[in-house]
């Protein structure tokens, strides 16, 4: 008899062993006498093992810079080998005498074929793949290998590791497969911070979490349904790695599906996807057919790796498994104390938002100066050019430089934009202004820095560095020293190009290449609770310290003078953050005609972004790729932004930073910058408890785009941030209680 090519055999329905576990096999008749491995002469990477190593390789780095969302093999998976290497120890114990009854569980059931094979071969051992596919140990194994194996994909892990059983028969050859049903829940594995930079106290985790049931509590919900899928995967979450799904990027969370096959992870919209592409046509009519045909065709020609899977198979729904990083008992205790804490019964619908918003810490600070605080001043700031500390009360913007020779300045409206000073300002003001999803300017920021962030300070300090430096109108790189960069700061005499050092540092942490600095931003920055990384309100302070957390800065973005007319690229182009952002200008050289420096900002509301991206659409048919807005590839001269009001009635919020003030842009505003002199900012990501909605909501934009391109990775992983958030504040909770019980 010949044995079935391992796709046919993997894909058998499989069988159920259970030793305290619950493992279904999938019967793999293999012939009795050992097999050597060998490449047919058709057979691809996909889905053979490498050739024998003449020696041994130094192993190379698994993990990439800034946490890769690629599943590097690392020390901690090998350190579990011996552990894992105990379990099938048990495991074998419970499988001899041919797979009768073990510890009084369910006996190994195998199909005709595979009970014939155990009649010869004799007793059955199943063994945990702890290794990868392509190690030296499964060399003489016949199995579907992984993708990330046999691409050898960098900085990847193997997708079966740790996960997969082999069944094997006294001979060791490998007659079912199947996979590990993980019960670990995440809260013991992860080491969640144990310092924020105030005290965290009842009113911050009860508004922490009052967010996070919000948001997360219908997808919790749809989770427990998906449990209840038959044959599901379960695995435990990732640490030290970021999952993402392999089609569009977002990252995993919840209600995923892995291919048995090559091991590709795809999120529920992905899988649905799969499903409707390659759905059985037995039963359809002809015009449904040739519906089906069109939207596979027409999908397959914007994505034409959708479905694959090795070089000489196609996904299929049915090759696909439900998978949950998921444990049950912790996933119904959250759902049953998010559903006490926002007074709701099992299964009712969630209270509408603003009812959330204006139910948490308002009503329960303490502190209760601000109640009746005087409103902050409100200006035009587009009329704000010349100010200095005193908001100007003109009514009729002035143009911010001479006008293109021959033309007159052009007067465009802007949203008036909230200012206040940074004394004023508390957090329970902060989330009166921030809720309303509208930018702000505080000022007054600069006499809180210590360090003086001046081009004389980078120079000395680091001048002997080298950098990547970007024109902004001709995206030419550049490779310098910083002393070089910054020494070009207020020098515009005979200068052409306007060169900029963005995202600085590039890859490592802000933190670990300059702390001086970053220790100088945090005393520094306004309301610091919602902006620094270990502040009590930044949904982000919550992540694990074993765990690959979103990079949201500081960054240092230091760029030369640009123009605001016809044909400009200004300093940073239109584009759009997944989190809600501060940026604070520390220095700005002069203005070529010496008045005092400054940046202009343009930044749009969030509600005015259809109409936006249809403008964009219209104006620049043919000259982007994805999305207009994603895609960074524009910046609104004064030209376009005339044509953009003139046609649509849209107008930004008109911003003119000087030194010492900090911008707050909202997540899903669209902005845009143009320095008018030579500037040096520093700015930082966070994640409020205000706008978790519209950074959904931008998560879901983004994984749309990469449907047809995968192009930008979601590092901002919105709903593990929130789960962590979750487990986080009800371990410090319990603390809190165990402490005062004892005392």
């Amino acid at each position: 008899m010949q044995p079935p090519s391992p796709r046919d055999a993997y894909l058998a329905p499989p069988q159920y062993y259970s030793a305290g576990f619950n493992i279904g096999f999938a019967p793999m008749p293999f012939p009795s006498q050992p097999v050597v491995q060998r490449r047919p002469a058709d057979s691809t990477e996909d889905e053979v093992t490498p050739p024998k190593a003449k020696k041994a390789r130094t192993k190379a780095k698994t993990t990439e810079p800034n946490g890769s969302s690629r599943r590097g093999y690392n020390a901690k998976k090998r350190s579990e080998a011996a552990q894992i290497a105990q379990t099938n120890a048990q495991l074998a114990a419970a499988g001899e005498n041919g797979g009768k009854e073990a510890d009084g569980t369910n006996s190994v059931q195998l199909t005709a074929e595979g009970q014939a094979d155990l009649n010869v071969a004799g007793p059955l051992v199943p063994e945990l793949q702890f290794a990868r596919c392509m190690s030296n140990r499964y060399r003489a194994d016949e199995f579907p290998r992984c993708v990330s194996c046999t691409r050898r994909w960098a900085g990847d892990t193997c997708r079966f590791q740790g996960i997969r059983f082999f069944l094997k028969n006294q001979d060791r050859l490998i007659i079912g497969i199947s996979f590990l049903e993980s019960q670990k829940p995440d809260a013991p594995s992860m080491n969640f911070p144990n310092k924020w930079n105030v005290e965290l106290d009842d009113n911050y985790l009860y508004r922490v979490k009052r967010t996070v049931a919000r948001a997360l509590l219908p997808t919790l919900r749809i989770e427990r349904d998906h449990l209840d899928r038959p044959q599901i995967i379960r695995r435990p979450r990732e640490s030290e790695v970021r999952a993402t799904c392999d089609t569009c990027m977002t990252s995993i969370f919840s209600s995923s599906w892995m291919c048995r096959m090559c091991g590709r992870e795809a999120c529920s919209q992905c899988y649905a996807l799969v499903e409707d592409l390659t759905k059985d046509c037995t039963n359809l009519d002809q015009k449904e057919t040739a519906a089906l045909q069109s939207r596979r065709d027409r999908h397959l020609h914007t994505n034409p790796f959708f479905l694959a899977c090795t070089r000489r198979n196609e996904h299929t729904s049915k090759d696909f498994s439900p998978m949950s990083r998921f444990c049950r008992e912790e996933l119904e205790q959250a759902i049953a104390d998010m559903e006490k804490l926002l007074g709701l019964e099992p299964g009712e619908g969630l209270p509408d938002l603003d009812v959330v918003l204006d139910a948490d810490i308002i009503d329960a600070n303490k502190n209760k100066k601000h109640e009746g605080a005087e409103t902050p001043t409100v200006v035009e700031t587009s009329s704000d050019l010349t100010s200095n500390g005193t908001p100007s009360t003109q009514t009729s913007p002035t143009s911010p430089i001479p006008p293109a020779t021959g033309s007159a300045p052009v007067e465009i409206p802007s949203h008036e934009t909230v200012r206040i000073p940074d004394a004023d300002l508390d957090d329970v003001m902060f989330r009166k202004l921030w809720r309303k999803g509208a930018p702000l300017i505080v000022t007054g920021v600069l006499p809180k820095f210590q360090i003086q962030w001046t081009p004389e300070y980078f120079k000395n300090k680091y001048g002997t560095q080298n950098c990547l430096i970007v024109e902004c109108q001709t995206d030419t790189n550049r490779r310098v020293t910083v002393g070089d960069f910054f020494s070009w700061f207020g020098n515009y005499e005979g200068r052409r190009d306007c060169w900029k050092l963005k995202d600085w540092p590039p890859s490592t942490d802000f933190k670990t290449a300059f702390p001086e600095l970053y220790e100088d931003f945090v005393r520094a920055t306004p309301v610091p609770n919602y902006v620094r990384r270990d502040g009590v309100l930044n949904l982000a302070s919550h992540f694990p310290t074993n765990a690959i957390a979103p990079d949201l800065g500081p960054k240092m973005y230091n760029a030369m003078a640009s123009f605001e007319q016809e044909g400009s690229k200004g300093s940073t182009r239109l584009h759009m953050d997944m989190a809600d952002a501060v940026n604070v200008m520390l220095y700005a050289a002069p203005m070529p005609d010496g008045r005092p420096g400054c940046a202009a900002w343009d930044i749009f509301r969030a509600e005015d972004t259809a109409k936006l991206r249809k403008f964009l659409r219209r104006k620049f048919k043919g000259q982007y790729q994805h999305d207009p807005i994603h895609s960074q590839s524009f910046f609104l001269d004064s030209v376009a932004r005339e044509e953009l009001y003139r046609d649509t009635g849209i107008r930004s919020h008109r911003i003119y930073q000087h030194p010492g003030e900090a911008v707050f842009i909202p997540a899903g505003c669209a902005h845009q910058v143009c320095n008018l002199a030579d500037c040096i900012k520093v700015a930082s990501d966070f994640v409020s408890p205000e706008n978790v909605a519209r950074c959904e909501a931008l998560t879901q934009e983004f994984r749309e785009q990469n449907q047809s391109n995968a192009w930008k990775e979601d590092v901002l992983q919105l709903r593990t941030m929130m789960w962590f958030a979750w487990l986080s504040s009800c371990r410090k909770e319990k603390e809190r209680e165990k402490k005062e019980s004892s005392d």
